[in-house]
């Protein structure tokens, strides 16, 4: 997985917004990025200096909304060449500095908007009640052998999950990376309850704004994603020293920053451009689009 999604992003052809296999929050409208300025201004009250970090910034539209709002210290960490170059173009009249790896001693935010998503996941089934891996054969047939690595998931039979190690490894790398501030991650995902209830997992791929079942297919040309395991962030975060202060969905997260105002207010324009605005703001918070399968996760590090 890691591997193909590392050819997917390093392709010519941008993956994401109207022309590519996938829209994020940021292509919508610039509002999301302006409420989330707020959040990050409310946090950075009593600290003595506040830099943001954002984790994998997509084309920059969510760094260059924020930092329309206001111009704060900005690193960017981004792990695929292809959409650095984009980031650069579009934000280089902005001061932001890239990074390989997180610094330590970061005071402020260290934040991500379908981030963990996007890791590379152990596929694991239980069979008699033995936890599997499931691997492929080198032309793409499944076979499920011994775990590769030590995995406690509470599956029943026959059922199917994808565990993100990946992710807990991240969560620890931030806590470090934190001398004093916040870890904020917005992307879809469930509670642990709900991450195990699902038969077959939760990996899938989308190709031209299509969801698509099969990973096996047009392999390093559609996005491949997993739903993240918000428990397991929670519970690796407190171990590493974060303290969880909310996780809710997009939908009331966006609304207590002020989005159903925003969206008031471009009602009563009436004008052509307020209401394709509207229409596409509505899809960050209604619970059968973005506003319930996004969650908001915001933990902190005294």
């Amino acid at each position: 997985m890691e591997e193909v999604l590392r050819h997917y992003y390093a392709s010519p052809r941008n993956p994401i917004g109207a022309d590519g296999d996938f829209y994020t929050a940021p292509d919508l409208d610039p509002i999301f990025g302006r409420l989330l300025a707020k959040q990050f201004e409310q946090m950075a009250e009593g600290l003595e200096s506040f830099t943001l970090v954002e984790l994998g910034a997509g084309k920059g539209l969510l760094a260059r909304d924020i930092l329309s709002h206001r111009r704060f210290p900005y690193m960017i960490l981004e792990r695929s060449p292809g959409m650095r170059r984009r980031q650069e173009e579009l934000l280089k009249e902005f001061d932001v500095t890239w990074v390989d790896e997180l610094p330590r001693g970061i005071t402020g935010c260290i934040f991500s908007n379908e981030f963990f998503d996007v890791l590379p996941v152990h596929r694991v089934v239980r069979r008699d009640g033995a936890l599997k891996e499931i691997y492929l054969t080198e032309d793409f047939q499944e076979v499920e052998g011994e775990l590769q690595e030590a995995i406690d998931a509470p599956l029943a039979e026959g059922r199917i999950a994808d565990i993100n190690l990946e992710a807990r490894k991240w969560i620890r790398r931030i806590a470090e990376s934190l001398d004093r501030g916040y870890h904020l991650a917005i992307d879809y995902g469930y509670l642990r309850e709900e991450f195990y209830a699902q038969p077959r997992g939760t990996l899938m791929c989308y190709w031209q704004h299509q969801a698509v079942e099969n990973p096996y297919v047009r392999i390093g040309e559609q996005d491949i994603t997993a739903h993240v395991n918000f428990s397991d962030l929670m519970e690796e975060g407190a171990a590493a020293g974060l303290e969880t202060l909310r996780f809710s969905s997009q939908m009331d997260y966006l609304t207590g920053f002020g989005i159903l105002e925003e969206m008031e207010k471009l009602a009563t324009s009436g004008d052509a451009l307020s209401m394709q605005r509207l229409l596409k703001m509505k899809k960050l918070i209604l619970p059968g689009s973005m506003g319930e399968r996004f969650k908001v996760l915001v933990q902190w590090k005294k």
